[in-house]
């Protein structure tokens, strides 16, 4: 069930801005930058509303609001948007790909240290089928993230990322693999794109960090290197029965 214009407006607003500072987000910041034409009595009545139905939360006594999880489910299935990259990364991805005649796994190692600098996340390739083989970088990067200040929970997702093989399999129970990105958001998130490839059988590029991160800049990168891997290793695959 959707929520009206203004809850989709202001959640919307509330987890964009929450994933790019780490702040709880005040009504007086929704004021500022939404411009709805209703008075700030009537956004601070929105956001309690948000707060009593589970998508928004208070982390301390005075503080703005912070996504749940529930939030981030939300924004995830019916606010975000999937929009091409940054021209510089597709073309340090475009790059890694033209030749690919060198050794795979070196390819998705770099493709790995390219998406985890880009997005600060631990980022990296599954091949899922017989060999089940993957690859991943980014522990340094992610582990930047403010939340990760708290050791215990920065052991938590250092033991989370160590079963990264364990959670892209269960997520491929369910997943689609045709580029659209699967999300989970329970106590970490995981961005990732699922598909099939000839020569590489199925396959997933992800990237997880805390909860906060950023899903829409995730699930464009991973789509793009999905469709990217696919289409390179396709022209290979032609150019080796020449």
């Amino acid at each position: 069930m959707r929520l009206d214009q203004r809850k989709e407006d202001i959640l919307g607003f509330i987890v964009r801005d929450y994933v790019h500072t780490a702040f709880p987000i005040s009504s007086n910041m929704v004021v500022g930058g939404l411009k709805l034409e209703v008075s700030p009595a009537t956004i601070r009545n929105t956001m309690l509303a948000l707060d009593k139905e589970g998508y928004l939360y208070q982390p301390y006594t005075s503080a703005g609001r912070a996504p749940t999880e529930k939030g981030y489910r939300y924004f995830i299935g019916h606010l975000m948007s999937v929009r091409q990259p940054e021209a510089e990364l597709c073309a340090r991805i475009d790059k890694i790909f033209e030749n690919m005649e060198q050794e795979t796994g070196f390819a998705f190692d770099e493709l790995s240290r390219a998406i985890a600098g880009h997005l600060k996340l631990f980022s990296g390739v599954g091949l899922l089928d017989t060999e089940e083989k993957f690859f991943a970088r980014g522990m340094s990067e992610v582990l930047r993230s403010p939340e990760f200040e708290e050791r215990n929970l920065a052991a938590e997702f250092a033991d989370f990322a160590e079963n990264m093989e364990s959670n892209l399999l269960e997520l491929k129970k369910n997943a689609k693999f045709d580029y659209e990105p699967t999300f989970r958001v329970s106590g970490f998130g995981i961005a990732s794109v699922f598909f099939d490839d000839d020569e590489l059988g199925r396959c997933a590029v992800f990237s997880a960090g805390p909860k906060r991160m950023n899903y829409e800049k995730a699930a464009s990168v991973l789509k793009y290197a999905a469709k990217d891997i696919k289409s390179k290793n396709k022209k290979h695959a032609r150019r080796g029965k020449h």
